[in-house]
């Protein structure tokens, strides 16, 4: 296994700048593709939430009747 003075002496000054760099794109990279899959599970899970229930102004739930052919079946 090469060393990175070896493979790269041009950059050999700056090695530690280097490694640092790698990491850190490494750790965006990173963060960033865990962001993501975040947010398709939330959107997922999005599409198969039950809707909200509608409230009136005075914070009641608002309820429709049932149409008497309907209610006569049951």
């Amino acid at each position: 296994m090469s060393s990175f003075k070896k493979r790269y002496p041009e950059f050999a000054s700056i090695e530690q700048q280097v490694r640092r760099a790698h990491a850190e794109r490494q750790v965006a990279i990173a963060s960033a593709f865990a962001n993501g899959i975040i947010a398709a599970v939330h959107g997922i899970g999005q599409l198969f939430a039950p809707k909200a229930v509608a409230r009136s102004a005075n914070g009641g739930v608002l309820v429709k009747a049932r149409v008497a052919g309907q209610a006569a079946r049951v």
